[in-house]
């Protein structure tokens, strides 16, 4: 079961998704540090094609590249906000 849903999400050549949820946060994802593990993340190493090739999952479920990259919608508000939401209470 998925507890958030992305609305919105906007790849940048710097690696970094900005991704809005349903709930309305907004956050910023840094996939550097993933790509340079390598292997099958090699090929996004590429900013424009890290940003081209980005596709929302149905539903809004995550986002993912070639080679089934991909990332749930859970993950991504995990990584955005590793310390929980600034401001909650």
């Amino acid at each position: 079961m998925t507890l958030f849903e992305i609305v919105g999400a906007v790849a940048r050549p710097d690696h970094t998704v900005s991704i809005t949820w349903s709930d309305g946060v907004a956050g910023v994802v840094d996939f550097l540090p993933i790509i340079d593990r390598g292997g099958w993340f090699t090929p996004l190493r590429d900013g424009d094609y890290f940003v081209a090739t980005m596709v929302l999952l149905a539903a809004g479920a995550g986002l993912t590249w070639p080679e089934e990259v991909d990332y749930s919608a859970d993950f991504l508000r995990q990584v955005a906000f590793p310390n929980g939401l600034p401001n909650a209470r």
